[in-house]
């Protein structure tokens, strides 16, 4: 990691065959209210065509630093995410899913919501929200919810998503990540960080876009969408939909 730039919002978006997902993931990067962000955007050695709309979509993105990285094999998601982790230069620090997308204010209140808990706390270094799950192709269609940090949950569940806004070093010092690990990787993330004693602070609202399709790493997709078309609608816990690091 090179040295932080204070303020500097790095968003580092791992990216594997999304290329109908990754310009908008880009655009929502694009659109946020909070400046300077720098935006590290790794392939994981795509076979579509995904380097291309990344490419594309960055050409006008307006952001204070842009780097895409296309890698030769296929490492999976943490190790995509080690590569990226080597050259960020935020104080802060967003890892992106390439198929989901925030909301205009999510980096701007997020950070200002972190600042505050760390002057009561100076061991919480991350805060995380609810989402609005989506289709596919953008429609609405629940609620989805964490729940208040604990860190004894994290030996039970999986409960915090991953564009959780951190203080980029305790990402960093916890790298770099088992990339042998495929799935259940935001818990392994997470189950490391809070590890090193980290703390977070939860934001009950809805302030980032969780897509739901039939390609979700975790296999939340699949099973919302069923559920959605069995008429079973309403808020979902998040925690019972994601997947353990021992779960894989």
């Amino acid at each position: 990691m090179s040295a932080q730039k204070p303020g500097l919002l790095s968003v580092l978006i791992p990216n594997y065959n999304y290329a109908g997902y990754i310009a908008e993931s880009i655009a929502s990067v694009a659109a946020q209210d909070y400046a300077p962000i720098e935006l590290i955007v790794v392939d994981d050695a795509s076979t579509d065509n995904s380097v291309e709309a990344m490419k594309a979509a960055v050409a006008d993105a307006g952001l204070s630093r842009v780097e895409i990285i296309a890698l030769d094999a296929n490492v999976g998601k943490l190790g995509a995410m080690n590569r990226g982790l080597e050259i960020i230069e935020g104080e802060y620090l967003i890892i992106l899913d390439s198929d989901d997308r925030l909301t205009p204010e999510y980096a701007s209140r997020c950070i200002a919501g972190l600042k505050a808990a760390r002057e009561k706390n100076e061991h919480i270094g991350f805060i995380y929200t609810d989402c609005n799950l989506i289709s596919a192709t953008g429609e609405h269609l629940d609620r989805g919810r964490s729940t208040a940090f604990k860190p004894e949950l994290l030996e039970i569940y999986s409960f915090i998503p991953e564009p959780a806004v951190c203080l980029a070093s305790i990402v960093t010092d916890s790298a770099p990540y088992d990339e042998s690990i495929r799935r259940g990787t935001k818990h392994h993330k997470w189950t490391r960080i809070v590890g090193k004693g980290w703390h977070g602070e939860y934001l009950p609202e809805p302030l980032f876009e969780y897509r739901m399709h039939d390609a979700n790493i975790s296999g939340i997709g699949k099973r919302v969408l069923d559920e959605v078309d069995e008429g079973k609608r309403g808020e979902r816990i998040l925690s019972g939909y994601w997947p353990t690091q021992q779960q894989q």
